[in-house]
């Protein structure tokens, strides 16, 4: 699979992918007259004059994904990131964010949305570094959720000191009781435990297979993973693990990842590496993306641990 600038001559074969990518959407809200549905040939060309347009095309041409963006007042706006239903949990939504964030590298942030109970969608977004910042109600049965992502302009150690904050934030949560721990974070949502796992075994994941074989300077063994099947697993893992052996892993694998960064020459973090599924890896982009999600995650805590004062 490579991903390229669409042409002219895509704009058919990405819109029907588009009414096939749209229709699960569709059966969530209950409402098969979503503007990605109806949207017209000629509306597309319309609005391709104005779009960056991307494609995700296989060997033999069959286009797979797609997505979009446009600029305006230091923002991407990206859109419609679309994975054809056969070829969805196999990183094409998130190789195709990226190379919108490479291109676009020079905005101060980025913006998408979705609608409220797409939740594979919001767990992608969120994955890679984007928050919630505001939700508009179109019906009864549709709220879109808008997503943005700042992104950092610092240098090495002002990204390494903001990743080492959740190093401090687990020393602290070693002093909490095992109660407070199996306490979910939020009304429906993972206790404190699963999501120290969460964060822990990501962190062990990109050490081993991406950080530490850049290190090595080996080749990296990092893959895309079944989102949901990993977070199964960190909160069956949580259920089986001690409290303190959780927050001496997830101090530990911090830290690892934390002095191998450290010690990269500045050429090895600025290189472009290419991942185990063809896709490409920066040491900087890893940082900026995970720096979101812990401080997402931390609040979430801070703000359980407020209301137990």
């Amino acid at each position: 699979m490579r991903i390229t600038a669409a042409e002219k001559t895509d704009l058919q074969q990405i819109l029907q992918l588009q009414y096939q990518a749209y229709e699960s959407e569709a059966h969530i809200y209950q409402d098969d007259q979503i503007p990605p549905l109806t949207q017209t040939l000629a509306d597309f060309i319309e609005e391709s004059q104005s779009r960056t347009i991307l494609k995700a095309v296989l060997e033999d041409g069959m286009i797979i994904g797609s997505a979009r963006a446009r600029e305006g007042n230091g923002t991407c706006y990206i859109g419609k990131v679309i994975v054809h239903p056969d070829y969805q949990n196999r990183g094409i939504g998130t190789a195709l964010i990226r190379e919108l964030e490479r291109l676009f590298a020079h905005t101060a942030r980025f913006e998408l949305f979705t609608g409220h109970r797409s939740e594979r969608n919001l767990y992608l977004y969120q994955k890679l570094g984007y928050h919630i910042y505001r939700t508009e109600p179109v019906h009864e049965r549709l709220n879109l959720v808008f997503l943005e992502k700042l992104m950092y302009q610092d240098g090495r150690d002002a990204l390494l000191a903001a990743f080492q904050d959740w190093v401090a934030f687990a020393v602290q949560l070693q002093k909490r009781e095992e109660l407070y721990w199996n306490q979910p974070v939020a009304p429906g949502k993972w206790t404190l435990r699963a999501v120290v796992s969460h964060i822990m075994l990501w962190d062990k994941y990109f050490y081993e297979h991406a950080i530490d074989k850049i290190y090595r300077q080996e080749p990296l063994t990092l893959r895309h993973t079944d989102y949901d099947e990993f977070n199964r697993k960190a909160q069956l893992y949580s259920e089986q693990t001690s409290i303190t052996s959780l927050a001496e892993q997830a101090i530990f694998y911090r830290e690892k990842i934390i002095a191998a960064i450290r010690s990269l020459t500045d050429e090895s973090y600025n290189k472009e590496y290419i991942d185990a599924d063809g896709h490409p890896f920066f040491v900087a982009q890893y940082l900026k993306d995970f720096i979101p999600h812990d401080q997402h995650h931390i609040a979430q805590m801070e703000e359980k641990h407020g209301e137990q004062r």
